[in-house]
C-alpha cells in the first residue's frame, strides 16, 4: 500500500478544487451572459404578421435570452395595407440603453421588392449579438417599417 504525505494530499484537494472552482465559475460566467431581448414593431403603410395569411400581426417580438455572439432569426410576412403598391424601408430606434445599439446589430433579407396592393411577403429579421457585449444586462428597441409608394 502507498502512503501519501500530507502535503500530497493538500496539493490533490487543491487541483480538485480549482478544477471544480473553474468548472463553476465557467457555468456561471455563461449564464450570467444571457441577455433578456425585446422589440416592438411599428409600421406606416403595411402589417407585420406571424403567419402567411396575414391574419395575426406582430407588435412585439421576444427574442428571448440571447448571449454574446448569437444570432436569432424570426421569419414574418409584410403585408400592404395602402392603397398604392410599395416598396419597404426600416430602421431601429429608442434602443434601451442607448449602449446596446453599439453591440446589437438588427437587419433583414428584404431585397426591395415591390409589394403590390393588397400583397404580401416573407421576411425574415435578423438580430445579432457582438460577442464583446459589455454593459447591457437586458435590452429593447423599437423596429419602424415604412411602406411608401
Amino acid at each position: 500500500m502507498m502512503k501519501h504525505t500530507s502535503a500530497q494530499i493538500i496539493v490533490v484537494v487543491a487541483a480538485v478544487a480549482f478544477l471544480a472552482g473553474s468548472v463553476l465559475t465557467f457555468a456561471v460566467m455563461q449564464w450570467t451572459r444571457r441577455i433578456p431581448a425585446s422589440a416592438t414593431v411599428k409600421t406606416i403603410g403595411i402589417g407585420v404578421y406571424t403567419d402567411p395569411d396575414c391574419t395575426v400581426p406582430v407588435t412585439e417580438i421576444a427574442w428571448g435570452m440571447v448571449e454574446p455572439g448569437e444570432e436569432k432569426n424570426v421569419s414574418v410576412y409584410i403585408k400592404n395595407d395602402s392603397n398604392v403598391p410599395v416598396t419597404l424601408t426600416m430602421h431601429t430606434e429608442d434602443w434601451s440603453p442607448a449602449i446596446a445599439s453599439s453591440f446589437i446589430h438588427f437587419s433583414w433579407d428584404y431585397d426591395g421588392e415591390e409589394i403590390p396592393l393588397d400583397g404580401s411577403k416573407p421576411v425574415v429579421f435578423v438580430l445579432t449579438v457582438d460577442t464583446d457585449i459589455s454593459g447591457v444586462e437586458s435590452f429593447a428597441f423599437t423596429i419602424v417599417i415604412i411602406g411608401s409608394g
